[in-house]
């Protein structure tokens, strides 16, 4: 945890610099480096909150009666900062071309313009995905995204899974583990990639043995 804060302190330090350095040459590329600078003290928060609040432990008598899941609100900043970065060469290269009427010119515009909307409708979506509730867990049961709720007594065996991600081509011994949220509902399994969202895999764990818990000392 200190190494990787580390490293993206010196990352984001070194961003600084140079946006400070380039403001008063091209302003539109020391904003790009800015807005680096920046996503490296999300960065930063982000390995210090998953390591201060991976461990922590919820009261049965003090959780709230329904649990909302939604997107991780760094992880969406993160994400709307790095499309940004992408929107602002797309400007920047925009800005720079001196326009022709021919044929290259018009092609390079007309594909920096498509590319700077890519970006620009990117961070729309990311914006969306910011109140959108994901997952939701009360005494009743489970709901993902939206949809039905699957009831505590039509499902079975829920947990946090975690799988490696593992490819043919990767030659080296490290293997990403994704976490997922798991369970059965009418022998049909159900499993829901957790990484993305505002809670850890070892609070959600908590979470749904405090609700399974819940509803069975209500039967």
């Amino acid at each position: 945890m200190k190494f990787g804060i580390i490293f993206y302190a010196i990352l984001g330090f070194l961003a600084l610099i140079i946006g400070v350095y380039l403001i008063q040459y091209i302003f539109i590329l020391s904003i790009i480096f800015f807005i680096g600078a920046f996503i490296n003290g999300v960065f930063i928060y982000k390995e210090y909150y998953i390591h201060k609040n991976n461990k922590t432990e919820y009261d049965e008598n003090l959780l709230s009666d329904e649990i909302i899941v939604k997107y991780s609100r760094s992880g969406r900043i993160i994400a709307i900062s790095i499309y940004s970065i992408f929107m602002m060469i797309g400007i920047l290269f925009i800005s720079s071309i001196v326009f022709k009427s021919n044929f290259i010119t018009l092609f390079v515009l007309a594909f920096l313009t498509v590319f700077t909307i890519y970006f620009i409708v990117k961070i729309f979506l990311e914006i969306k995905k910011i109140s959108k509730n994901m997952i939701s867990i009360n005494e009743k049961g489970i709901q993902l995204i939206d949809n039905q709720r699957y009831l505590w007594n039509e499902i079975q065996l829920e947990k946090i899974i975690t799988k490696q991600l593992v490819s043919r081509e990767s030659k080296h011994d490290y293997k990403p583990e994704v976490n997922y949220l798991y369970f059965i509902h009418n022998n049909e399994k159900k499993e829901v990639k957790i990484d993305d969202f505002d809670i850890t895999d070892y609070q959600l764990a908590q979470v749904l043995k405090i609700f399974r818990s819940r509803y069975n000392s209500g039967l």
